[in-house]
């Protein structure tokens, strides 16, 4: 007898996040079909859905998916991935090695170069050994994503398939929506794209903003709210997610309490509340001013421990 094969590859949980890709990608196209048929609250509403869907994807969906594969089956993967393009409005195989990128750096300060490993770094363009600034990051980064290198390292994986699959549909859905509703496309797909990815920048910067760059166990910021891990699929453990980015997402508190000696011993920085609200959190804690500071490496920074865990770009 044949030996049966799960649908997915490491938790049935995995449905959910799943799903939710496939409801972003409903979301927006209900909103094109029924933009002009919606009162104006309603495509207000829409739009705030649809801008916050890019963040909650690239964060929670996107995210767990380029680390731990939904499915069993490859072709199913690929055809997600083709699903998530739709929903990100780049091809997911090239956030998947940007991403990846990240990771190999993992929000690393300059090098002797006078530059970073991770292309993402909110390092790479800031003043000296300051991290850039908050909002020049969330308003720039869109505009200055390092296509070549990422192109380089998809064809290093022989993924230039993939990324050919991705751009065809990409485009024919960009071509549609424009060709169909030029108005839709202009004054709603395109600004909630772009303030979504606003949005998603923003988040990736509060991350990591405050910590050690270099410190396995201090470059990340983490939160244990519970109401943010439900809905985000554990994001919050982001330090943990850090140290071992292979690490499912219904595995990140036992990751947590394995490693929590070597956080408390770190200073790990630990949120309240979800990250994108850090910057009021400290504000109303009376230490924006020391976690400014602390941002800001007076060192060179140590290098990872050999034994940390690791995915390659």
């Amino acid at each position: 007898m044949p030996r049966f094969r799960p649908f997915f590859r490491y938790s049935a949980y995995d449905a959910f996040p799943a799903l939710g890709g496939v409801g972003i990608v409903a979301l927006l196209v209900a909103s094109f079909v029924y933009f002009d048929q919606l009162p104006w609250w309603a495509l207000v509403a829409a739009f705030l859905a649809v801008t916050y869907s890019y963040l909650w994807n690239l964060q929670s969906i996107s995210h767990n998916f380029i680390h731990n594969p939904f499915f069993t089956r490859a072709w199913l993967n690929r055809a997600y991935s083709v699903l998530e393009t739709v929903a990100l409005g780049v091809p997911h195989v090239l956030y998947h090695h940007y991403h990846m990128n990240h990771h190999f750096g993992d929000n690393d300060a300059k090098g002797p170069d006078g530059t970073t490993k991770d292309w993402s770094s909110i390092y790479r363009h800031g003043q000296g050994n300051a991290p850039e600034s908050f909002w020049r990051y969330v308003l720039v980064s869109f505009w200055r994503v390092e296509v070549g290198p990422v192109l380089k390292t998809a064809a290093r994986h022989r993924h230039l398939s993939q990324v050919a699959v991705e751009g065809i549909v990409l485009a024919a859905f960009w071509a549609t929506m424009a060709v169909v509703n030029w108005q839709f496309f202009v004054f709603f797909y395109l600004p909630s794209y772009y303030l979504g990815w606003v949005a998603s920048y923003a988040e990736g910067y509060l991350e990591h903003y405050g910590c050690k760059p270099g410190n396995p166990f201090a470059n990340s910021v983490s939160s244990y709210n519970r109401l943010y891990n439900l809905l985000w699929f554990n994001n919050g453990y982001h330090q943990e997610h850090h140290w071992d980015p292979k690490c499912h997402w219904t595995r990140m508190r036992q990751l947590h309490e394995t490693i929590l000696p070597q956080l408390r011993a770190n200073g790990t920085r630990v949120l309240r509340g979800p990250h994108l609200t850090a910057l009021i959190e400290d504000w109303l804690a009376g230490r924006a001013r020391k976690v400014a500071a602390d941002s800001v490496p007076t060192e060179t920074p140590p290098q990872p421990k050999t034994d940390a865990p690791r995915e390659a770009a």
